[in-house]
């Protein structure tokens, strides 16, 4: 039906005077920015529902709201006189005057959801007043007036009905049907909060899937404490994992403090920051300042791995308050810095301190002294934690476990080689030596590389020594007997004979080279060049160079020298040579230096330079920016292997830049990707199922995508028949060596499975960092030479990743060096 909506054409012709826009397209374009998801459609529709008095709500949704969205409440209803008003742009029976907002309790005031919602869907109503004796159904076109109107059955109340939303937005349709899962997520997340907050009143929200079948999503059961509805909606946690927060205007001991008393309070926990006057207390005592809610407990294990579940009032107003989550949040990692509170926090305070009136949704507010709140919110929050024991759980670990670990993983380090007991005791006398202690695993050692003349000598020497043992033609010059073992040796004793002087010179030549060579690269010694004009010279003068050499020096021939410095003579006085070349040559030679000047200035010329952060920690998120948008998967078939840096890094080059990349990182994220994509994790049956207590949203998700838990190594049972938040039995779970998963990775894959888009390969956190462990031991270490070959094959795998500028512990895996055309622009500028 979407489709048979046309669209008109836009205007074509130039703009003239300056008129006032239709009434039609001003309703259209202020209806566009009222409702902007299918979450603040419902939440309108709901909000009308309570403001009515309603204490029994339903939200039927057909196909997750694609198709269509229906609430229906038991409230007051509609007069039939005001019907043709209902639906008309900013008509409220709300308020009256500007001032009532100052006072206002109702969640709507601006009179604009009904007129929008007409503007951008397909809407019907059917409504009967509490004093009427039949139902009236009305159909509305997208100004809001009605097409058509009929009698109808039902008991009191209002039911509104929303088909094809946002189906004069083309655009925004088809982003609203390609984005419907994180759609549908957000609708959850707000109705959750109305759930909460609303108490005596029965919330009800189901949802019937294309095929006809229709699940629960949520429900309240009407409770007079916000406690049942968290329980209702969330489940029963375990005891002690949520609880009250405690006053802030009382202390310890639960007595009220006096308004000095909490000054001092204050300004303890904030310092001299906080600012805090008398007239700001005797203020917040004066209207009855008081903060409900309550919290995940701090001990590690009772929060959550993400903010899905944090909810802020006030007044028992939805809304948001990024400072107050913000505070809640620092709060809570002081105390449990690897996990997120659940929150429900409602801030009752006069509703003189606070403008509702900032957005057209009403989820933004501005509170009159945020920064006392802030402080009061902190203040609540000490005072709820510091009760509480920092208690860490270990899953099926002892202290002799970890013992025995940590005494496995030294052993694996150690070579297994049997020790005589006095070698023992040499290594132990050694160890104390060096550092002072007897126990645990001696370091290592540095040993001095020997350089190459040494080894060389050396070799040459033990040569010389086997080459006389072997001779049998030795001059008498001296004789040594030598004693063979009479059991190796059948021939017994016999005379070995050698030049003893000629060893011995040869000893001593040896012991002198080992004195004066060190491991510096000697530089070749240039020679001496002698150029002599050609036109001195006839045919017959050309002869080698001992014949020149030999001439005359009283012979008349102009010779060219090429002197260099005194230093450079007096120590290669022993080496020099000389060869022949006319001036012609060497006038070619100089031209052909200057063409390859002028062409290497031609070529230094950069055009853009791509590349600008310096290597350093500071400046990686700047590096991986400049990478990203600069370097595409094809571009790593194109780099140039360079060669390997120290045994740890590949030097690589692209045109005119070179790149340094991490062997190991490399290949580590490569390993880790690889792992995340392919591995399905086999699972370990539980003797007795667990029945898992999931929210109904959440049971749905997990349904709905079973094969990704079942590719995580999650095993579960379905049984349609029973009742919503009881449909799903865990059979069997992943586990691998020392990794132990459960509910809490369940709940975080189901998280994650909310927003991400289809085909998306999910992994709990837990899982991933198994991944990265069995990654890292598996890829290419620092240290490890590599062949050409290699390096050429982690270069291109890093165009097969998704995300190749770091390793999975954070590492980066690639940075840039330097543009080759800036060195060639630095060298023109020295030459000049």
């Amino acid at each position: 039906m979407a489709d048979d909506i046309i669209i008109p054409e836009p205007t074509e012709a130039e703009s003239a005077a300056i008129k006032s826009i239709k009434e039609e397209d001003v309703h259209k374009i202020c209806s566009g920015q009222v409702i902007l998801t299918l979450a603040v459609a419902v939440k309108e529709l709901v909000e009308n529902a309570l403001d009515a008095g309603a204490k029994n709500v339903e939200v039927k949704l057909r196909d997750k709201g694609l198709e269509a969205v229906e609430v229906c409440d038991d409230g007051c209803g509609v007069q039939p006189n005001d019907l043709e008003s209902m639906t008309a742009k900013y008509h409220t029976s709300k308020i009256q005057k500007f001032q009532d907002l100052q006072s206002v309790e109702t969640f709507g005031f601006r009179g604009e959801a009904l007129s929008s919602l007409c503007a951008l869907t397909e809407m019907s109503i059917i409504t009967r007043h509490r004093d009427c004796t039949e139902a009236i159904k009305i159909v509305l076109d997208h100004k809001g007036k009605i097409i058509s109107r009929s009698c109808h059955t039902r008991a009191p109340g209002t039911t509104v009905l929303l088909t094809n939303l946002f189906v004069t937005l083309p655009v925004r349709r088809k982003d609203f049907e390609r984005n419907i899962k994180k759609e549908f997520a957000k609708m959850c997340q707000i109705l959750q909060a109305y759930c909460l907050v609303s108490t005596g009143i029965r919330i009800r929200c189901t949802n019937q899937a294309a095929n006809g079948a229709s699940s629960l999503i949520m429900m309240t059961q009407g409770r007079e404490d916000v406690l049942s509805n968290i329980y209702a909606i969330f489940g029963k946690p375990k005891l002690g994992e949520i609880i009250k927060l405690e006053s802030p205007l009382k202390d310890n001991k639960g007595d009220i403090l006096t308004q000095d008393e909490l000054i001092s309070a204050l300004q303890a926990n904030a310092g001299d920051n906080a600012n805090i006057t008398k007239e700001d207390i005797s203020s917040l005592y004066s209207r009855e300042f008081e903060l409900e809610g309550y919290i995940s407990s701090c001990a590690h294990g009772s929060g959550r791995s993400s903010k899905d579940r944090q909810f802020f009032y006030v007044n028992s107003r939805p809304c948001d308050l990024k400072n107050i989550s913000k505070a809640v949040n620092d709060c809570y990692h002081s105390f449990n810095n690897s996990q997120y509170p659940f929150v429900y926090l409602n801030i009752i305070t006069s509703r003189q301190e606070v403008d509702v009136n900032l957005t057209p949704d009403k989820r933004q507010l501005m509170l009159s002294n945020e920064k006392l709140l802030l402080s009061l919110v902190k203040r609540s929050l000490h005072l709820t934690f510091d009760q509480i024991p920092a208690t860490y759980k270990l899953q099926n670990t002892t202290i002799s476990d970890m013992q025995s670990q940590t005494n496995n993983a030294d052993l694996e380090s150690i070579d297994l080689i049997p020790l005589s007991t006095a070698e023992k005791f040499r290594n132990v006398l050694s160890q104390w030596k060096r550092t002072g202690d007897t126990a645990g695993k001696a370091p290592n050692v540095t040993t001095k590389r020997k350089c190459l003349d040494e080894i060389t000598a050396r070799t040459l020497k033990m040569q010389k020594i086997h080459q006389f043992l072997n001779t049998e033609d030795i001059k008498p010059t001296g004789e040594y007997d030598y004693k063979s073992d009479p059991e190796t040796d059948e021939e017994g004793d016999k005379t070995i004979q050698f030049d003893e002087m000629q060893l011995k010179q040869e000893s001593n030549a040896f012991d002198e080279l080992v004195q004066r060579t060190d491991c510096k690269i000697l530089t070749p010694k240039r020679p001496v060049c002698n150029f002599v004009d050609q036109k001195s010279l006839s045919n017959s003068d050309i002869s080698p160079i001992n014949d020149v050499a030999s001439k005359d020096d009283n012979a008349a021939r102009p010779v060219i020298e090429l002197d260099v410095s005194d230093s450079e003579t007096k120590e290669r006085s022993n080496i020099s040579s000389q060869f022949f070349v006319t001036l012609k040559e060497i006038e070619d030679s100089l031209k052909a230096e200057d063409a390859l000047k002028s062409e290497r200035e031609s070529r230094a010329k950069l055009e853009r330079l791509r590349f600008k952060s310096e290597i350093t920690p500071s400046q990686n998120k700047t590096a991986e920016d400049e990478l990203q948008k600069e370097i595409s998967k094809s571009s790593f078939a194109r780099m140039d292997v360079i060669g390997q840096f120290n045994l740890g890094f590949i030097i690589c080059k692209l045109d005119s830049d070179l790149f340094i990349i991490d062997q190991h990182a490399t290949d580590e994220k490569y390993n880790f990707e690889m792992l995340q994509r392919t591995t399905h994790l086999q699972f370990q049956t539980l003797a007795i199922p667990q029945t898992l207590e999931l929210t109904a949203v959440n049971e749905m998700t997990l349904i709905e995508n079973l094969p990704v838990f079942e590719k995580n190594g999650f095993k579960f049972s379905i049984n349609s028949n029973a009742p919503p938040t009881k449909k799903v039995s865990l059979l069997g779970k992943p586990f691998s060596k020392n990794w132990e998963f459960g509910k809490e990775d369940i709940d975080e894959l189901i998280f994650m499975l909310q927003d991400a888009p289809e085909g998306t390969v999910c992994r709990p956190s837990r899982i991933s960092a198994m991944f990265a462990s069995r990654a890292c031991r598996k890829s290419i270490m620092i240290g490890t030479a590599l062949k050409k070959s290699t390096m050429k094959q982690l270069v291109q795998h890093m165009g097969e990743m998704e995300q190749p500028w770091n390793c999975p512990h954070g590492r980066p895996t690639m940075r840039h060096l330097i543009n080759t055309v800036m060195l060639l622009d630095t060298e023109i500028n020295e030459d000049n």
